[in-house]
C-alpha cells in the first residue's frame, strides 16, 4: 500500500482515469478526487474510481495538504504552466508528478522554481501505455498492467514513493533522465503517430471508397488520437522528433530504391532484421 493520504488527479481521461480505476482496483481506499471541467469526467464520480470531483483543470494549492500525491494528467502546456507558476506553493510534504510524453519541458518548469528540499518535491512520469481513444470512457484498471513506466527525478524519497504507487497500478517503474526519455520516445512513440496520421490521411485523399484488409486497419489505429493530445508534446520534443523523421525517411528512401531497381535483397534482409525486432522482449501488441 502506498503512503499518501489522499491522491489527486488533475485531468480524469484516459490516463488520468485509469489511474483512478487501477488505485480502486489495488485495493487504495483513502481519498481519489479529480479536477476536470469535462462533463465526461463525472462518470469517474459515479463509478466509485473517484471520491469527489472538482470542476476546475486544476489542482490549485489551497486543494492540496501535506501527504497527498498530485498526478497531473493534462496536455503538456498546462502541466509546464502548473509547475512554473503553482507548483512551488504547494505545501512542504506534497508530492506532485505527471503523465506527460516529454519530460525535458516539464522538468524544466519545475527546475525554474528552485528547488527546496523542505518545500513539495517532483517526480516527472510517463506511463507507456494508452490507447487512440480519449476519456474517462476509454480508462480501464488494467490499462497500465505490465507497461514501462518511466520517472525521471534523483533518487530519494520521492522518486521512491511513486514508484511504489506505479507498481501498485501494475507498471514497471524505470528510472530515466529527461533527455533519454525523449530522444527514445521520439522514435518509438512520437514518430509512429506520425506514421499512422500520414498513411490514414493518405489513404483517405487517394482511395477514400475502397475497401481494406486489416493491414490497414493496424497501421492506422493511431490516427485515431486527437491533435489536441498531440500537439504539445510534438511542440515540446521537436528537436527530437525531427532528426528521429530523418532516420526513418533514410530507411524508406533506401526501401523505395530497392524496390524501382528489381534488387529486393536488402528488402528480404529489412524483413529478416523486423521480425526479430518483433520479438523482443517487452514490444507491446
Amino acid at each position: 500500500m502506498i503512503d499518501f493520504d489522499r491522491v489527486l488527479i488533475a485531468g480524469v481521461g484516459l490516463i488520468g482515469g485509469s489511474w483512478a480505476l487501477a488505485l480502486r482496483r489495488a485495493g487504495y481506499s483513502r481519498p481519489v478526487l479529480g479536477f476536470d471541467p469535462a462533463p465526461q469526467a463525472r462518470a469517474a464520480l459515479v463509478c466509485g474510481a473517484l471520491d469527489g470531483l472538482a470542476p476546475r483543470g486544476l489542482a490549485v494549492p489551497e486543494d492540496v495538504a501535506a501527504g497527498d500525491l498530485v498526478v497531473l494528467a493534462m496536455p503538456v502546456a498546462a502541466m509546464v504552466g502548473f509547475l512554473a507558476h503553482s507548483g512551488r506553493e504547494l505545501p512542504p510534504g506534497v508530492v506532485v508528478t505527471d503523465v506527460g510524453s516529454t519530460k525535458r519541458a516539464v522538468t524544466a518548469a519545475w527546475v525554474t522554481r528552485g528547488n527546496d528540499s523542505t518545500g513539495p518535491a517532483f517526480v516527472g512520469g510517463h506511463p507507456m501505455a494508452g490507447t487512440e481513444r480519449a476519456g474517462f470512457s476509454a480508462a480501464s484498471a488494467d490499462l497500465f498492467d505490465a507497461a514501462p513506466y518511466f520517472l525521471v527525478s534523483p533518487p530519494g524519497a520521492a522518486l521512491d514513493r511513486v514508484a511504489a504507487a506505479v507498481r501498485m497500478l501494475g507498471a514497471d517503474p524505470i528510472v530515466v533522465d529527461a533527455e533519454t526519455h525523449d530522444r527514445a520516445v521520439a522514435l518509438t512513440s512520437h514518430v509512429p503517430q506520425l506514421v499512422s496520421s500520414t498513411l490514414a490521411a493518405l489513404v483517405a485523399s487517394r482511395a477514400p471508397a475502397l475497401p481494406a484488409g486489416p493491414g490497414l486497419a493496424t497501421m492506422t489505429r493511431l490516427a485515431a488520437s486527437p491533435w489536441s493530445v498531440w500537439a504539445d508534446v510534438l511542440e515540446t520534443n521537436a528537436d527530437r522528433v525531427a532528426p528521429a523523421l530523418d532516420e526513418l525517411i533514410g530507411a524508406l528512401e533506401a526501401v523505395r530504391q530497392a524496390v524501382s531497381s528489381g534488387n529486393l535483397e536488402p528488402v528480404a534482409q529489412m524483413f529478416d532484421e523486423a521480425v526479430d525486432a518483433c520479438r523482443v522482449p517487452g514490444w507491446r501488441a
